[in-house]
Formats: structure tokens, C-alpha cells, sequence
């Protein structure tokens, strides 16, 4: 990984911090004050083509806004088993905020990549100055879930009638 860190400097580094939290939909809803601090404490990486963010079955604790460039989810690590492209705007990895989880798959930047990292040991600062954020934090989870949810039986498991009995579905 030859990634670099800077550390949190700058109004305008701040400013822009703080916008991006209000944009995404995990913390959109929450009060100013908490995203004032997660913006003021999290960091900014950034990543050359070909960099490694985070590799299948690495247990990080890491969630990630883009803010510049992309990266692709790869199966292995392997380019030719890519599943998505992540781009500017998108959040990678909310869950891991709360709790231990293997990453299911790799991640490589594909441009230049610029990224907000926020950490779960930040997160969790967070929420013991601010506790009454978790329930807004879960609530925004869960419509995610749901969204996710909703599009994946909608467009490609009714499509998929051998794959229907499989399906784990949490939020019938």
C-alpha cells in the first residue's frame, strides 16, 4: 500500500470535511455538533492507481468517502473479477464503524483516489460524547439495508428463480 496520510490541517480542508459528512446518508440526519467533530478528527489518504485500500478478508476498521477518483471491488484482488467501480460521493464500509467484519472483498484504486477515512476508535469517541447519534447512526443503517435490499430482490433475485431459496432476507 503506498498510500499517503495528511493530517486534518486548514479551514478549508475542515469545511469541506464537514460537508461531505452532511452528504452522506449514514450521518446526514445527525446534529452539527458530532459531525463538527468527526470532521475535525478524521483523516484524509490518498491513493495512486493500482494501490491496495484494503484486501479480501482484512478485518478493517475503516469506513471511507470518496472524494476524488475511483476504485474498484475486486473478487481476490483479481481485475478481472471486478464487481463495481466506487467513484466520487460514495461511502465504503459504515458497518465497520460498529463492529468487527471481514472485508469480502478487495479494493484498488483505479485513479488517483483522495478519500475521507474515518476511523471505528473515532467513531466510537464520537458517540461517547455525543450517545444520542447511535439511534439516528442505525436508523440510517438500517435504510440502507433496506434499500440495498429492495434492489437486489427487485432486479436480479426475481430474475433468478434458483437463486430465490437462498436468499437471507432480513427485512420482509
Amino acid at each position: 500500500m503506498n498510500s499517503s496520510t495528511e493530517p486534518t490541517q486548514g479551514i478549508s480542508e475542515y469545511q469541506d470535511n464537514l460537508e461531505a459528512f452532511r452528504e452522506i446518508p449514514f450521518f446526514s440526519g445527525l446534529p452539527l455538533e458530532p459531525l463538527k467533530v468527526l470532521a475535525y478528527l478524521s483523516e484524509r489518504r490518498r491513493y495512486n492507481p493500482g494501490d491496495v485500500v484494503f484486501a479480501k478478508d482484512d478485518v478493517d476498521q475503516n469506513a471511507y468517502y470518496l472524494l476524488e477518483g475511483s476504485a474498484s471491488l475486486l473478487v481476490n484482488g483479481d481485475e478481472d473479477a471486478k464487481l463495481k467501480v466506487f467513484k466520487a460521493g460514495d461511502f465504503i464500509g459504515a458497518l465497520s464503524l460498529v463492529g468487527d467484519m471481514k472485508r469480502l472483498f478487495s479494493l484498488k484504486a483505479t485513479e488517483h483516489l483522495s478519500v475521507i477515512v474515518l476511523s471505528r476508535e473515532l467513531f466510537q469517541k464520537t458517540l461517547e460524547q455525543f450517545p444520542d447519534i447511535l439511534y439516528k447512526f442505525l436508523e440510517a443503517v438500517v435504510d440502507g439495508v433496506y434499500d440495498w435490499e429492495k434492489r437486489l430482490l427487485y432486479k436480479h433475485a426475481m430474475a433468478c428463480t434458483a437463486c430465490l431459496p437462498h436468499l437471507g432476507v432480513t427485512l420482509v
